[in-house]
C-alpha cells in the first residue's frame, strides 16, 4: 500500500504494510532535528482549547535533546522532515514491486488528485513497463496515454462494482 496520507486510517482500517511518502501523525520527531530519531506518538497527549484550536500546557518534547518535538509529517518547502521511516516504506514497497518484475501488475489508484502528483507519478511509474492502471476519482479520473481505465466514481461506487464485475466473472 502506498499513500500520501498522513493520518494513520489505513492502518486503522487492517492494513499491516503501508508506506507512508509524506510521514505520519502518529509518529514525531525533534524540531531542530537534533538526529534521525522518529517516534511513536502514541503516548502523547496535547490539551487543546476547543475555541482557539491552540494546544495549552505542555506540548511534545524531543526525546533526545529535550527540544520541541513535531508530528513527522512533510510539508511544502521543508527541510527540517526526517524521511527516514517513510523512505524505509518506500524501500519495502520497491523491493516487493522489483519481485514482480516479470508480472502483470495492476494498480488501483483511489482518490489522488493532480494538485500534488506524488500518488499518480509512483501509480503511473509501477504501472509503465508491463501493467495496468485503474483510476478513480470523482473528478479527475483520466489515465494519460490510455494506459488504463477510468473510473469518475467515488471510492465506494467503484470499488463495490469492480468486485461485483470480478464475482461475475468467477
Amino acid at each position: 500500500m502506498f499513500t500520501s496520507n498522513i493520518d494513520g486510517l489505513f492502518q486503522r482500517a487492517g492494513f499491516d504494510r503501508v508506506a507512508e511518502v509524506h510521514g505520519s501523525i502518529h509518529h514525531v520527531q525533534c524540531v531542530e532535528p537534533c538526529s534521525d530519531d522518529v517516534w511513536s506518538a502514541d503516548d502523547l497527549v496535547a490539551d487543546v482549547d476547543p475555541l482557539s484550536m491552540r494546544a495549552t500546557g505542555r506540548l511534545p518534547r524531543c526525546r533526545n535533546c529535550g527540544g520541541p518535538a513535531r508530528p513527522n509529517v512533510l510539508m511544502f518547502g521543508d527541510y527540517s522532515w526526517v524521511g527516514t521511516r517513510s523512505w524505509d516504506g518506500l524501500d519495502e514497497l520497491t523491493a516487493w514491486r522489483h519481485g514482480l518484475r516479470d508480472a502483470n501488475l495492476v494498480v488501483v489508484e483511489i482518490g489522488a488528485g493532480s494538485a500534488v502528483r506524488t500518488v499518480r507519478q509512483h501509480a503511473e511509474l509501477a504501472t509503465a513497463a508491463n501493467g495496468a492502471l485503474i483510476r478513480i476519482n470523482p473528478q479527475d479520473s483520466q489515465v494519460r496515454d490510455g494506459r488504463g481505465v477510468s473510473l469518475a466514481l467515488g471510492a465506494a461506487e467503484a470499488l463495490t462494482g469492480i468486485d461485483a464485475r470480478l464475482v461475475s466473472l468467477r
